[in-house]
């Protein structure tokens, strides 16, 4: 039998969701959104996020999938999220080729193409774009989201709630703190502090 799960987040990423979500394990309810517009949506709007605290019992729902984009906000919905006795599993695509499935928390993301090395830790509600490389011993905090075609080499630390932009790269050994930016194309050399936004080539602190 096939578990009910709703989708939190019905702009362009939840409708990515949609499609990355294994339709053999999930049965998609529908999605929880602010607006109540749901025209070119695959499944409809059923409520906003009030409702997260009567998935279980109203819709019989065991499972729910975050996709909002802000960090912040993805925290918060999960918390209240896991506090309703709802579960949070990682959605995976299969075109994917992950090494170390055990390391990987509960609501993490991963899209087409992701390269994910040895030994690498990512943690809860964590987003992965298209294209993204992990090499080995990686560790990614809570709630980051790692935009398209960006390349982390061997034995990096990345907090929680960081974005970095597309395209970007980073040395290995290098630590980027907690809720950190890293600018679309840039290139990490050196540790980058929490709350620190850097681009360019190398990247420095702006």
């Amino acid at each position: 039998m096939r578990k009910r799960i709703v989708i939190v987040g019905a702009g362009g990423f939840g409708r990515e969701v949609f499609q990355l979500i294994d339709k053999q394990k999930y049965e998609p309810v529908g999605f929880v959104d602010h607006r109540s517009d749901d025209n070119n949506l695959p499944s409809p709007i059923i409520g906003d996020d009030s409702i997260i605290s009567q998935l279980k019992d109203r819709y019989k729902v065991s499972h729910v999938c975050i996709a909002l984009g802000n960090m912040e906000r993805r925290r918060i919905v999960t918390e209240n999220a896991l506090e309703a006795g709802l579960l949070l599993p990682p959605v995976i695509h299969p075109g994917s080729v992950i090494l170390s499935q055990d390391l990987i928390e509960g609501g993490v993301i991963i899209y087409p193409n992701v390269v994910v090395m040895n030994e690498c830790t990512i943690g809860r509600g964590v987003l992965l774009n298209s294209g993204v490389t992990l090499g080995h011993d990686v560790k990614i905090g809570e709630f980051s989201s790692i935009s398209p075609g960006v390349h982390v080499a061997g034995r990096i630390e990345i907090g929680k709630e960081v974005l970095i932009g597309i395209g970007s790269s980073i040395k290995e050994n290098v630590k980027i703190g907690n809720r950190a930016i890293v600018g679309a194309g840039s290139v990490v050399l050196n540790d980058v502090p929490d709350d620190t936004t850097v681009c360019g080539i190398p990247a420095k602190a702006i």
